[in-house]
């Protein structure tokens, strides 16, 4: 008995720290968010890594939370928290954290497919000037830049632009 109240007690940590890395998640996303809308791609730099660092905490405390179930006979799933909870029906916080960390999953899921509707979104976008880009115009033979970004069109005279 007392190593059941253990594991519950374990889990309910776990949990708790999920929570907490998964609201860190949500506010990264939000930022993602904004700098996809605001085309600062460069700030992607620093907001990609600390995103995947927090996806592999989540995974790494999944992982935790679902020995410690497996400690008390019970699959790391819906069905298993269930039981889990029938188990210990006067632990209400218990029943409280695993609600707001499915709402939290639900919020981060829900991010991280809009951030990616706008990443495609943008990605169109460039491919599409690209594509105008290397088509050039009706009147002109051939595409207007190369693949190393340098223009194609030679001038006859030798001469570039001249200020007057």
């Amino acid at each position: 008995m007392n190593q059941t109240l253990n594991n519950t007690a374990q889990i309910q940590q776990i949990i708790n720290n999920e929570i907490d890395v998964m609201q860190s998640l949500v506010q990264l996303l939000e930022e993602e968010q904004q700098v996809l809308i605001n085309n600062e791609s460069e700030k992607l730099e620093t907001i990609t890594p600390n995103k995947n660092q927090l996806l592999s905490k989540v995974v790494e405390l999944e992982k935790s939370r679902g020995q410690a179930m497996q400690q008390l006979g019970l699959s790391n799933d819906a069905d298993g928290m269930r039981q889990l909870f029938a188990a210990n029906s006067s632990n209400v916080e218990l029943t409280n954290a695993w609600q707001s960390l499915l709402s939290l999953s639900g919020t981060a899921q829900e991010q991280n497919k809009n951030n990616g509707l706008l990443i495609n979104r943008q990605l169109s976008k460039n491919q599409a000037a690209l594509n105008i880009l290397q088509s050039g115009s009706a009147h002109q033979a051939g595409s207007m830049y190369g693949a190393d970004g340098q223009s194609k069109i030679k001038s006859n005279t030798g001469r570039g632009i001249v200020a007057g």
